[in-house]
């Protein structure tokens, strides 16, 4: 028996719940050996629907290799299995046949992801690209006095001393430790380029991940009544409790976030039409605007998403728009190192592509309205993603840094 129909007979028995003792510790090596491992496991656990799809692979033994295999995910979309078509299923069950040719594909060792859009159409027209690795943790700090310091390279210790503030670097993360008695605040600023994350603690012990081409300012030392920080791009909170000091975000001065201690994430990219700010966990109020002071702000509860249109003056500011039910696991993917593509027009899905792998997406001839869906891991090459993007109506061509996209 081959390892990838021993590896389908161990996902198989585990949907059916009828593992020995023995497969089940065979199954749990596979889960620990990587992380596209178990986040792949994970993605099948609880789906009825894809244990279904597994199991259309159950049949043959000695088929794995990368042509039979696609053939046989062809087989299953098309009906002759006896299933319906892809473009026929509810749209979250389009990214569940992605995770099925991912199962197959990745167990027979071919290394890849293949990728449907909504239609359930693909074909294999991209050619292999020259390497772009994807984005890592990396930042620069910009000091007080406007000194950058670029943290990709450096290892764990003290950065930069500020008014008796440290700036330490520890295992990826920046952190900030005083001295006693020294009380003095200056601001800081932490900025990831394009291909690029970061974890960065306050001096409050506030945790803040920042995602590609973003930026934050913050002062060394919480003074006063509250405190006061200032965001760019996609940022992800987790901010220390003190109901005597409330935290305030300053959304590209288009809008404002207050927050006693809870999590969410903001994304706030200029190139997005919306500024959306997801709420994981406790409590947070946003209003459209500038000023902290405004009596305005709205009550975002978890699972909510607020949504405010981007305003170049004060006079054309719009209300804002909450979101129920919105999906936490789509907003926060990136932190998790993931991509998340559920529902995702192509434009939407290109610029997430520019900003984690550093490169400029153009349309030859406009942009092809196709909807995607789907999540997979984040640290392919530009090459790995772009093969688990192929469908039929849109074409890839990689010039240096610069990607084309082809009707």
């Amino acid at each position: 028996m081959t390892h990838n129909q021993h590896l389908i007979d161990l996902l198989t028995g585990h949907l059916r719940g009828d593992l020995s003792a023995t497969q089940q510790e065979q199954l749990n090596l596979w889960i620990s050996q990587s992380d596209r491992n178990r986040l792949l496991f994970e993605s099948i656990n609880d789906e009825e629907q894809l244990k279904e799809m597994v199991l259309l692979y159950h049949q043959e033994e000695s088929e794995n290799n990368e042509a039979i295999i696609l053939q046989k995910i062809r087989q299953g979309m098309g009906g002759s299995t006896g299933m319906a078509p892809v473009k026929e299923l509810p749209v979250r069950s389009s990214w569940t046949w992605g995770w099925v040719a991912a199962l197959v594909i990745v167990s027979a060792g071919v290394g890849g992801y293949f990728f449907l859009n909504k239609n359930g159409k693909q074909e294999t027209a991209i050619t292999e690209q020259q390497e772009i690795l994807p984005g890592k943790d990396g930042a620069i700090l910009t000091l007080a006095d406007g000194t950058q310091v670029v943290l990709d390279s450096l290892g764990n210790g003290v950065v930069a001393t500020q008014n008796g503030t440290q700036a330490v670097l520890n295992n990826g993360a920046l952190a900030y430790s005083q001295e006693a008695g020294k009380t003095a605040s200056v601001f800081n600023q932490l900025s990831t380029p394009k291909g690029r994350q970061f974890k960065l603690v306050l001096p409050d012990g506030t945790k803040v991940w920042l995602n590609a081409a973003s930026s934050l300012r913050y002062p060394t030392v919480f003074n006063g009544n509250n405190r006061q920080v200032e965001v760019t791009g996609e940022v992800f909170f987790e901010v220390a409790q003190n109901h005597r000091q409330p935290f305030y975000v300053n959304v590209n001065n288009q809008a404002q976030i207050r927050v006693l201690g809870t999590q969410f994430n903001v994304n706030a990219y200029s190139n997005e039409t919306i500024i959306k700010t997801t709420l994981v966990d406790g409590g947070i109020q946003v209003r459209p605007g500038a000023d902290f002071d405004s009596s305005s702000f709205v009550t975002v509860k978890p699972g909510q998403q607020a949504e405010i249109k981007p305003a170049g003056n004060k006079t054309s500011l719009q209300p804002v728009r909450i979101i129920n039910n919105a999906n936490i696991d789509k907003a926060i993917a990136w932190k998790n190192g993931l991509f998340n593509f559920e529902d995702a027009t192509l434009e939407e899905v290109m610029r997430q592509v520019e900003r984690w792998y550093d490169i400029e997406v153009v349309y030859e001839q406009g942009i092809p309205n196709i909807e995607f869906g789907g999540r997979m891991s984040n640290d392919m090459s530009l090459s790995g993603l772009l093969k688990s993007l192929i469908e039929s109506e849109v074409h890839f061509r990689v010039e240096g840094r610069k990607l084309i996209v082809m009707p």
